[in-house]
């Protein structure tokens, strides 16, 4: 079955927190554990949106998302769950690619309700 959204985070506990939100919603979620993984995920699977950390040892968020957006494939609407909110970061994960940015801490129903949205056909 092919995934609509992506989550990436080496965190587990907020992985699998936002994979089982969007799972109870009906949404179809996959998960990559770090900024490597979630390049070769999207340019397999073709997700049409990435929750992604930004601070994951490797290949962090930013790094990632530019390396999607130089893949000729499909582009995802990828989101930044961040800790880091000052406008300096906000600014460079846009430069990297990112659509939105989105603070630590993040209410699941919350994005889980932006996700359905950005799924929805109407776009």
């Amino acid at each position: 079955m092919d995934i609509s959204v992506l989550v990436v985070d080496d965190d587990d506990d907020i992985a699998m927190l936002l994979v089982s939100s969007l799972e109870r919603a009906g949404i179809v979620a996959g998960r990559a554990s770090n900024g490597r993984e979630a390049v070769e995920r999207v340019l397999a699977d073709h997700p049409r949106v990435v929750l992604m950390d930004w601070m994951m040892p490797g290949t962090d968020g930013t790094q990632a998302s530019r390396e999607i957006r130089a893949a000729d494939i499909p582009q995802p609407h990828i989101i930044m769950l961040t800790a880091r909110v000052h406008t300096s970061d906000r600014e460079e994960a846009l430069r990297a690619g990112v659509d939105e940015v989105v603070a630590k801490p993040f209410r699941p129903r919350e994005i889980v309700a932006h996700v359905t949205e950005l799924l929805s056909p109407a776009r």
